[in-house]
């Protein structure tokens, strides 16, 4: 997805006569205020992004605990968020020159040849979005199968992809300039917009996927919830041995050592042996609670990454939606501008949603600050965090 020039609709008609170009200028000016309003809040956008996801890069590259395959996914994808957040410095004052104080069908080919510019990154970033829930899914549904199916190799292999397939959809827009009409105002046609709605917005929504994890966590819950709702391992082992030593005081005192010895056995094993079997046991199985719990935080991550998307970028696709089949002009034009800016804060405040949902993030950039802060003192020791909570 992308905030792109393609919705600002107010150079759809020829200028070829006075009075068309004068009616053309009128609504040239009568837009140029929401324009400018789009272009202040592209480069508010712009300093978050930069700032945020900058920081988060900083963040992840500075702390051990968060180098999962889950979470280099994410910090591919938020570099290609930064890029566009540095882009974005250059697209505002690109959008007041050509559409506020220029005719921009004066410059239809410059429009289409720099519409990859601004195209590439976005597709790359919700590619990686596509490619988050499935390495996700892969590790629910497929828990054991999970390292072979998911290598580094394969990890590496498919951020490749991702970056290479949202390139190439990028630069598809320029195709549109072989053979082309220079005599009209909007090179690339507005149906072909759509290929952000069939082939970007639809794939990252992948509501099927998250069925499915949804359904596996409801049983998973009904299965550790029992576990948790029953006394811990280590103080049934004690009630166990406290219960089996009065009971033997108890037998001592009132039968004869020898009829004891008889009805009892041979020694069994030693209780300490028992003991620390059990326990074994049980921190083998909470480090398995653990381990899923800690799969299926990182689902939380994903799926608010993915709501946002979802959410932030619904105006942006139904304007291109109503544009395909020309709808009202006015109407999808500031739904485009309105949805363009609004799709600009996924990009600006994705790395909030890390600080939010999770708790290794938020301790990695406390972390990070506290390092900032007191870089310059000596005397104050970094407390060192082992979870691997996502």
């Amino acid at each position: 997805m992308s905030y792109d020039v393609a919705d600002l609709n107010i150079s759809s008609v020829n200028a070829t006569t006075a009075e068309t170009g004068i009616r053309n200028l009128t609504t040239q000016v009568s837009l140029s205020n929401p324009v400018i309003v789009r272009v202040t809040i592209v480069l508010i956008m712009a300093v978050f992004n930069v700032g945020g996801n900058g920081f988060t890069l900083v963040t992840i590259r500075l702390t051990p605990r968060l180098w999962t395959k889950t979470n280099f996914i994410l910090a591919s994808m938020l570099v290609a968020d930064f890029i566009t957040g540095v882009i974005s410095f250059w697209y505002a004052p690109f959008l007041l020159i050509f559409y506020v104080y220029n005719n921009p069908c004066h410059y239809n080919v410059v429009v289409t040849a720099l519409t990859p510019l601004w195209k590439m990154t976005p597709y790359v970033s919700l590619y990686h979005l596509i490619l988050v829930s499935i390495e996700r899914y892969i590790a629910i549904v497929y828990p054991l199968k999970y390292e072979t199916k998911f290598t580094d190799c394969t990890l590496k292999w498919a951020i490749g992809s991702a970056w290479a397939t949202g390139i190439f959809m990028g630069m598809t827009f320029t195709f549109w300039l072989i053979d082309a009409d220079l005599r009209g105002c909007n090179l690339v046609p507005l149906p072909y917009h759509l290929i952000d709605f069939v082939l970007g917005y639809m794939p990252v929504c992948m509501f099927f996927v998250y069925g499915k994890i949804l359904a596996i966590w409801w049983d998973q819950r009904e299965r550790v919830d029992p576990i948790n709702a029953n006394p811990a391992p280590g103080t049934s082992v004690q009630l166990t041995a406290t219960l089996s030593a009065t009971q033997s005081g108890e037998a001592d005192n009132t039968q004869d050592p020898k009829e004891l010895l008889a009805s009892t056995g041979p020694p069994s094993e030693p209780a300490s042996t028992r003991d620390t079997s059990s326990a074994e046991l049980a921190e083998q199985q909470r480090q398995k609670i653990k381990s899923r719990r800690r799969e299926f935080k990182a689902v939380y991550l994903t799926a608010a990454i993915v709501g946002m998307f979802f959410i932030l970028w619904f105006p942006h696709v139904l304007a291109r939606v109503l544009a395909s089949v020309d709808y009202n002009p006015i109407v999808v034009n500031y739904i485009g501008l309105a949805g363009g800016a609004i799709g600009a804060s996924n990009f600006a405040f994705a790395w909030l949603i890390y600080a939010a949902v999770s708790k290794s993030y938020r301790r990695a950039y406390r972390q990070i600050l506290i390092r900032i802060g007191c870089c310059c003192c000596k005397n104050i020791t970094m407390q060192v965090d082992s979870s691997f909570v996502v």
